[in-house]
């Protein structure tokens, strides 16, 4: 066991002093011991999502300040709380960070020690390089919770070997951090997918799994995916990114083919554009940890998914800078746009 674990630990953060305020001012935090059923992690890598520069822009949530942000890390157990029984120190691991949601900076994911429910932990092998496996946390917590939850789409939960169905589901923005995680969880339930992506990332969306790809930009995208599902059975659209009217474009498609008439999206509901017989639902990644599906996907499915190659990290990591001092840098990268990509932070400890 690396003699680390045993010596005093020194806390530092990137934090956010004030609503609306930037850059980041990186200086001491607390070390804090972990709660029952919650680990620390000592961080190596984080990934950056458009939530995080929209929290340090605008204070949608009323956070207490000083604040961390930040979901995604990848790094290794240094203490254990009572109550865990399937994790120890030493252990390599992805973790879904819960700061924002919890209003607590102890849980932020930027900075070097921070603490993690254990129902929120996946195990990493040692085949898989940190800074490529925390490119997933987020996605996979969002994508679980508009597939897989009772009042979503309620797929079948994935495993290694799924019965396969005869549906199919619409990922729209397949190329997305989102979407990709989408598409693998999707084809790990058993389902078809098919996906929307700019064209250069056809390719990349058919490799995790998509059966076919559609350009988002064309006028016609609704009737060139009605016709290819002519004859199938729709469980339903999952909206992982677009731009203005792209969760109507969703329930148009959904009204005109067979199945299952509903829109989960990672963004609010239209207020306007929806048919009648259409269903929309916003996703909260954080709600997966308020039932069965996200100790299941974290603790059951995704640390031997990720060991046998079930799921694979993805998008690919554009590593921008090392330590907590380029992580404001990541904000910035990750506010002006990528494709295909996910902007991550290395060496934070």
């Amino acid at each position: 066991m690396d003699p680390f674990i045993n010596r005093p630990k020194h806390n530092l953060a990137a934090w956010q002093l004030k609503a609306n305020r930037r850059p980041f001012v990186v200086g001491n935090a607390p070390y804090t011991s972990p709660p029952p059923n919650h680990v620390v992690v000592q961080v190596i890598d984080v990934a950056i999502n458009p939530i995080d520069w929209i929290l340090q822009e605008d204070d949608i949530f009323g956070l207490k300040y000083p604040a961390i942000l930040g979901s995604d890390i990848a790094g290794e157990i240094v203490e254990v709380g009572e109550g865990v029984q399937d994790l120890h120190a030493g252990q390599r691991v992805i973790a879904h960070c819960n700061g924002t949601s919890k209003n607590n900076h102890t849980h932020g994911a930027f900075q070097r020690f921070t603490i993690v429910p254990s129902h929120a932990v996946a195990e990493l092998p040692y085949s898989i390089n940190t800074s490529r496996a925390v490119v997933l946390p987020l996605g996979i917590s969002t994508a679980a919770a508009g597939l897989f939850q009772r009042d979503y789409l309620h797929l079948p939960l994935p495993t290694e070997n799924p019965e396969v169905s005869d549906r199919t589901v619409i990922v729209w923005g397949g190329s997305s951090s989102v979407g990709s995680c989408a598409i693998q969880l999707a084809r790990a339930s058993g389902l078809r997918v098919i996906a929307t992506a700019s064209p250069r990332n056809f390719e990349y969306c058919c490799k995790l799994g998509a059966s076919e790809c559609f350009d988002y930009h064309d006028s016609d995208v609704e009737d060139q995916i009605v016709t290819a599902l002519k004859g199938k059975t729709v469980a339903g659209a999952y909206h992982a990114v677009g731009a203005d009217g792209a969760v109507q474009s969703c329930a148009r498609i959904v009204e005109r083919t067979k199945g299952k008439a509903v829109v989960v999206t990672v963004r609010g509901v239209p207020e306007k554009g929806i048919p009648a017989s259409v269903r929309v639902k916003a996703i909260s990644s954080s709600a997966i940890f308020t039932n069965e599906v996200g100790e299941y996907i974290w603790r059951k499915f995704l640390p031997t998914a990720l060991a046998n190659g079930t799921i694979v990290p993805a998008p690919e990591p554009m590593v921008v800078g090392e330590e907590l001092r380029s992580v404001q840098l990541g904000l910035d990268k990750q506010k002006a746009g990528v494709s295909a990509a996910k902007i991550v932070v290395t060496n934070i400890s």
